[in-house]
């Protein structure tokens, strides 16, 4: 069984897609406090102690934040399906934009269609993935890319547009985190 509680409320069980379920997704509001507990049971109805998780916070930095840093040319567009309502996008190879954060995992939200191109990320410095935007059809407030620590920290995350040819679009919409509480 597995329940989550909001801002140290009262628990309220989780729905499972199947009793051996490993993940589950779920909206989080902002400015929430939440914290998840499981309880295990076998076939003969034995059942575990809870386990508590953390608790954490999540949050979303838009992408002109302060925080956020730009280096080569960025647009800001306003766009209705865009969190907050507008991005900021680049076109030209080596643009990038830094987000420095305390946390203890960043997800990069873009958008995903068909005149995106692809963009390097960069985590406290290291490469991590190249992260192609192209689809089909368009896509809005896409988490592109995600990464979790075991504990918060301070942190960076680096988006450097590619620049390929004939589709060199990159957006940021902004940065979700987590922070442990």
């Amino acid at each position: 069984m597995l329940q989550r509680q909001a801002n140290g409320g009262t628990w309220s069980n989780v729905t499972l897609t199947s009793a051996t379920a490993t993940s589950v997704a779920q909206s989080l509001t902002l400015g929430t406090t939440y914290r998840y507990r499981l309880m295990a049971t076998d076939g003969r109805g034995n059942s575990s102690p809870w386990v508590y998780g953390p608790s954490f916070a999540p949050a979303v930095t838009q992408q002109s934040s302060s925080g956020v840093t730009y280096t080569g040319t960025w647009t800001l567009a306003a766009v209705t399906t865009a969190s907050g309502g507008s991005l900021a996008y680049a076109t030209q190879g080596g643009a990038s934009a830094t987000f420095a954060f305390t946390g203890s995992s960043v997800a990069w939200v873009s958008y995903a269609g068909p005149a995106r191109g692809s963009a390097k990320v960069y985590v406290d410095g290291v490469y991590k993935a190249t992260i192609d935007l192209y689809s089909a059809t368009d896509s809005a407030r896409r988490v592109a890319y995600a990464f979790t620590w075991g504990s918060n920290g301070h942190h960076t995350i680096k988006v450097v547009a590619v620049g390929t040819v004939g589709h060199p679009r990159i957006d940021v919409d902004g940065f979700a985190q987590l922070t442990l509480q």
